[in-house]
């Protein structure tokens, strides 16, 4: 490996042009186990490739979970992260669900402070991005037969990245088409329940849609997520009402976050079985909310040919209260009750 003082720096991008995409930064995290979670390396190297075998597990069976975070240079010229320990648990959940050895929590948090600091430079000024945090653990060992993998590779890379899912802020319900089924991997960040979603994030893209809206696989009735984002309407009756957590949707903690604050305002709200016939006929608002996405404004769904909108059709004045709050709190402009804004040292 390259020393870490030999490397040639990557030359900064212009901060007022950002998109969200991939942008190779100076370091990454690096670190190796076995299936028992005997780790070992753990720590920053130069960005680089990694080298697996043809018959890994990660290649062959997709053996491969992952969490995504972000790094926020605040008003006050402080980088923060938000809620890393809750990705740390979910990530471990993960890891469980895959078969796959749990990288304990602090040294999670660690390893993502550590990887933060080495790339500060590439942390966008306030308001201007984020640096979004890809922490990765896949199965490494060839295996052949469908088992798991006998040693492991856990990494973190990092980029700058700016807004994710600008464009349209309207959805399209495809027919005969799901997500993934029920108590299959639907609630842990598999990488595998990603790759199944690109065709229909295409199809809709072409159409001039936001994304896909998944409904239940069992009754093809009930509204679950986006392919990469959860999903909240708010009724005639200002209830807020998102799916519940039933073994087919993604735990979220930008969704969890949401669902605290509206609940500390004392706002009504369900987490419920939602029918698509319900989004298009009662709701005056919806969004949806994830680490990239953080609250972005649906305005309308096209289910079975037919564009209906969502309320006038444009962001609702709850969706806008939520965002400010939830970003507010983020860039340490507004109170932080729930101490979910975590200070990395840089």
């Amino acid at each position: 490996m390259t020393p870490v003082d030999l490397i040639q720096l990557q030359t900064l991008p212009d901060w007022d042009k950002l998109e969200f995409r991939f942008t190779q930064t100076d370091y990454m995290f690096i670190a190796q186990a076995d299936l028992e979670g005997n780790w070992r390396n753990g720590g920053i190297y130069p960005f680089q490739n990694l080298t697996i075998s043809p018959a890994s597990a990660v290649l062959n069976y997709g053996q491969a979970v992952f969490e995504g975070m972000k790094a926020l240079r605040t008003t006050k010229e402080r980088v923060v992260l938000f809620r890393p320990k809750d990705n740390a648990e979910r990530f471990q959940k993960s890891c469980e669900r895959l078969e796959m050895p749990k990288y304990p929590i602090d040294d999670f948090v660690s390893a993502v402070k550590k990887v933060v600091c080495a790339n500060a430079r590439w942390i966008p000024p306030s308001e201007k991005g984020s640096l979004y945090i890809r922490p990765v653990m896949i199965g490494s060992g060839p295996v052949l037969g469908v088992q798991p993998a006998q040693c492991y590779i856990f990494y973190i890379f990092v980029s700058p990245v700016g807004g994710y899912m600008g464009g349209s802020s309207e959805l399209i319900v495809f027919a005969n088409v799901h997500r993934i089924a029920q108590y299959s991997t639907g609630d842990v960040k598999a990488a595998g329940n990603y790759a199944g979603t690109f065709k229909w994030h295409g199809n809709a893209d072409k159409e001039k849609y936001k994304d896909a809206l998944y409904l239940d696989a069992r009754q093809d009735r009930y509204v679950e997520e986006l392919g990469s984002s959860n999903f909240f309407v708010i009724l005639k009756d200002a209830t807020l009402v998102t799916p519940p957590l039933d073994g087919s949707i993604l735990p979220g903690y930008t969704r969890d976050s949401v669902i605290t604050i509206a609940r500390g305002w004392n706002w009504k709200v369900e987490e419920r079985p939602i029918d698509i016939q319900e989004v298009i006929t009662d709701a005056q608002e919806a969004f949806c909310t994830g680490t990239a996405a953080v609250i972005q404004p649906i305005t309308g769904v096209n289910y079975r040919g037919r564009l209906y909108k969502i309320g006038a059709g444009e962001k609702g004045e709850m969706t806008t209260r939520l965002y400010d709050e939830l970003v507010g709190i983020q860039i340490q402009q507004r109170p932080d009750p729930h101490g979910w804004v975590v200070e990395v040292e840089v």
